[in-house]
């Protein structure tokens, strides 16, 4: 048929099936592999592009997020109309009974209906955004969820066993998961009533922009940066400040109280170590923040068990600031376990918006038992920032790789051709993120630390591609 996709050159033929919107092509797995780009970027990375869409002129910015190509580009609201059309072709393939049943015209006049329900009535800039997603590959070596690669001892999983079989779940969960606030309380000797217990940080996040959206349902993150601040932030329908971080990924501070001045936002997200990028932000540019806003500032500090570094110690001297922690990272991501701390006031307004028998007897059981023997973790912790300070010295003596310096439990790293590098990553069964987009991350991939067998088959993998 003489149609090319015009992003990697193949044939109506060979693809079996183009979509051809004017002059521009997009072959079904060039529209796969761009939507999962897009959808890694969808959770809050930043995605800079220059110039329009090919396909429709859109350009770049609000709920439009332009992939560049290497001669043309694509939007995400262009991505999502051809999987329409690929899907009406599908429909249309189907059997003259089956058409009749399923995909006949009452049935496409009630998906009109649906669409007109949904363009009328979901709040603005949620059908922009697109779900939390990870793409999902079959590798043998994960390092791509910022996961502990490390199970429970034996002795402690036996315990959480025989502790499950207790767990009474006829019955409701604690509404306020008393034992492990006082274990918390205990362990970091902070009052359990200036503690808060979420179903991971994910939860806490959106309770604090419920809670903190009275004055001008604004806030500010820099980025990028971790996605949920956006993605609840547009859900909850506030306005979102979005300061770039300087060239060296710290904060861009002379920029950021410009905006605080400007703005005033009511919340602060501030992510250190911060993720993707792996750094923690330097501590005089957090004090100017914390002492020029009159709003919240919230130190999301779900990877500060690797940076050795906390700011809870400074609740006390400073009444807006309120701290975030997690569980997850440190090998309990599957019991989804956060934890908020703040001043007690400030908690106590927090709690008014929790949802009732949030944190499900399983998780809080499971975590009871974890922190009555924490050693493990301390020393699985260790041998993670070991393992990361191996795995990056190795990167920084490869001559095509520019590995970023981390405080977390994964290293962002950049490569001349990141989709390329990633694809044969996972063709030798290794996964990690492919962060790849225009601007500040472009060619940018990041590799959680796993254990030393798991870092040394990255390692390997990555060797034999780029240099073969």
């Amino acid at each position: 048929m003489g149609i090319r996709c015009s992003f990697c050159d193949i044939t109506y033929e060979e693809a079996r099936g183009i979509i051809q919107k004017g002059e521009f092509s997009i072959c079904p797995e060039c529209l796969k592999l761009v939507k999962e780009i897009l959808d890694e970027f969808s959770m809050g990375d930043v995605l800079e592009a220059k110039g329009n869409c090919s396909f429709c002129g859109g350009d770049h910015g609000g709920g439009r997020m332009v992939f560049q190509g290497k001669k043309t580009r694509i939007c995400n609201l262009c991505i999502n109309e051809i999987e329409r059309e690929l899907e009406g072709k599908k429909d249309k393939t189907v059997s003259k009974k089956t058409d009749t049943l399923k995909y006949g015209r009452e049935t496409t006049q009630e998906k009109a209906k649906v669409l007109s329900l949904l363009k009328s009535r979901v709040k603005k800039g949620i059908m922009e955004l697109s779900p939390y997603s990870v793409p999902h590959y079959e590798c043998s070596v994960k390092l791509d969820g910022n996961e502990s690669p490390f199970l429970l001892p034996d002795d402690v999983l036996e315990r959480v066993l025989n502790e499950i079989r207790k767990v009474p779940i006829n019955r409701y969960p604690d509404p306020e998961a008393i034992g492990i606030r006082e274990k918390v309380s205990r362990m970091m000797g902070f009052s359990s009533d200036g503690i808060l217990i979420g179903n991971g940080s994910d939860e806490l996040i959106g309770m604090l922009m419920a809670t903190f959206s009275g004055g001008t349902k604004r806030v500010l993150y820099p980025v990028p940066t971790f996605s949920m601040y956006r993605i609840t932030g547009t859900a909850l329908g506030l306005e979102l400040v979005e300061v770039e971080l300087d060239d060296r990924f710290d904060i861009d501070v002379s920029e950021t109280l410009k905006e605080i001045k400007k703005k005033n936002p009511d919340l602060i997200f501030l992510a250190s170590p911060n993720n993707p990028t792996g750094n923690r932000y330097s501590d005089n540019k957090i004090f100017e923040i914390i002492e020029n806003s009159k709003g919240i500032v919230v130190l999301d500090e779900a990877y500060c068990d690797f940076a050795q570094r906390t700011f809870l110690h400074l609740i006390q001297k400073y009444e807006n600031l309120v701290v975030l922690r997690s569980m997850s990272k440190v090998g309990f991501a599957g019991i989804r376990m956060g934890m908020l701390f703040g001043r007690d006031e400030i908690i106590r307004e927090i709690n008014k918006v929790r949802l009732p028998y949030n944190v499900n007897s399983f998780s809080q059981r499971i975590a009871e038992v974890i922190l009555d023997d924490v050693v493990f973790i301390g020393e699985n912790v260790q041998l993670i920032a070991r393992e990361r300070d191996r795995v990056f010295k190795s990167l920084e003596l490869n001559n095509s790789v520019e590995a970023f310096p981390s405080d977390a439990n994964f290293i962002l790293f950049r490569v001349d051709d990141a989709d390329s590098i990633f694809k044969g990553l996972v063709e030798k069964g290794v996964l990690i993120r492919n962060f790849n987009s225009p601007g500040r991350l472009e060619n940018c991939l990041r590799v959680t630390i796993g254990t030393p067998e798991e870092n040394d088959a990255f390692l390997k993998a990555l060797g034999e591609i780029l240099f073969s």
